[in-house]
This record gives structure tokens, C-alpha cells and sequence, in this order.
């Protein structure tokens, strides 16, 4: 989604996938790295975005299924290091000061809250944008012949967007937390110009 064809074709795809809210901003987003993965059982299995593999040769659909199962192998792996090293990440945790602490937290509210939505619908490989319209904030994936809506809130229950400037950014790419009327918050990776404009349209007026 880098070329101005390759835009008006999301465009075009997420004004379809709307059906009549009117758009006012759309920005191209990714899941942050240090957020943390949602349960397996919350993980989004969006339909726009499963038919790429389709497209692949013999040879990377044989890639992508052997690189799935070792994932599949390891994972039980991941989650005992994960318990090991959890009470030295709790004393280092304890170890910083209040405001060091809460800029590295990525998350807040839990899965159930507003945000934890959110963060279960970024956990996809796959186009994502954040699109807003007159009157609700919506994530949507993109496929290559449609989008699909993810996750959507009215414009209401989104309270501020933060611009997280503690991460390393450039003007191409920048880290916004999205607060909740609920309390909670999430990270999202914004990508692309534009994500100045997200932030200012979404911030307490």
C-alpha cells in the first residue's frame, strides 16, 4: 500500500466494505512488537485474508506449512521460557520507576475491555487500516479483492490517541496508544504519512 494506485484501490475496497458511513481518514497500521499475543481462542481467522495462500507456488505453500508446524512444535516451548522467565521480568519491572514502567507498557484493560479487542483483531498477517468514519472508528483487513470490518467502536468510546514519542519513529512510522472510555489502551504501529492527522482527529477537542 505504498503506490497512489495501490491507495485508491484500499480506498476503493474500504468504501465498498463501509457500505455508505462516510470515510474521513484511513491509515495503514501494524501490530506492535512488544504487545502481547492474545489467546489462542480470541485469535481472528479473517476470510479476505486466508485465500493469498491460494496464490503461492507448490513450493511456498510447502514453506508456509512447515514454518506453521514448527510454530505448532515450539509453541509449548515459548510459553514454558515465557513462565521461567516471568519472576525475573516482574523484579526487573519492580526495579524502574512509575513513569519508565507505564512507557513500556504496550497494553491495559484486559482482553474483555475495548482495547483487548483491538489487540486480539491486530493479530493477523495481512493489509490492516484503521479507517474513520462520521461516526465510528473501524479496523478493517484488506484482501486483494475485498475488506473486511475487524473490530469497530463509535467515535465516542475512543477517548485520545497518545503519540507514544519514547519509540524510535520517523515520519513514515509512528507508535499511537489508543485510549478507551473503559479505561483501557492499546499500542498500534502506525505506517505511512498521515498518522499525525489520526492522531489530531481523535483527540479530546
Amino acid at each position: 500500500m505504498t503506490s497512489a494506485g495501490a491507495d485508491a484501490a484500499v480506498h476503493n475496497l474500504v468504501t465498498t466494505a463501509l457500505r455508505g458511513e462516510p470515510l474521513t481518514h484511513l491509515q495503514s497500521v501494524a501490530r506492535h512488537s512488544q504487545v502481547p499475543r492474545p489467546p489462542r481462542r480470541r485469535r481472528p481467522r479473517p476470510h479476505v485474508l486466508t485465500g493469498a495462500g491460494a496464490q503461492l507456488s507448490g513450493g511456498q505453500r510447502a514453506l508456509a506449512g512447515a514454518t506453521g508446524f514448527v510454530a505448532w512444535l515450539t509453541d509449548p516451548l515459548h510459553f514454558l521460557g515465557e513462565l521461567l522467565l516471568a519472576p525475573f521480568r516482574g523484579l526487573r519491572w519492580l526495579c524502574r520507576g512509575k513513569e519508565k514502567r507505564r512507557r513500556n507498557k504496550r497494553f491495559a484493560g484486559g482482553w474483555d475491555s475495548t482495547a483487548g479487542a483491538l489487540g486480539a483483531a491486530m493479530y493477523v498477517h495481512g493489509d490492516r487500516v484503521v479507517a474513520l468514519g462520521a461516526r465510528q472508528v473501524l479496523l478493517l483487513y484488506v484482501g486483494d479483492h475485498e475488506a473486511e470490518i475487524a473490530w469497530s467502536v463509535p467515535r465516542e468510546e475512543v477517548t485520545g490517541v497518545e503519540f507514544a514519542d519514547w519509540d524510535p519513529h520517523t515520519e513514515q512510522r509512528a507508535t499511537l496508544r489508543w485510549h478507551f472510555r473503559d479505561g483501557s489502551w492499546y499500542d498500534v504501529t502506525a505506517r505511512g504519512i498521515g498518522w499525525q492527522q489520526l492522531a489530531g482527529a481523535l483527540s479530546p477537542r
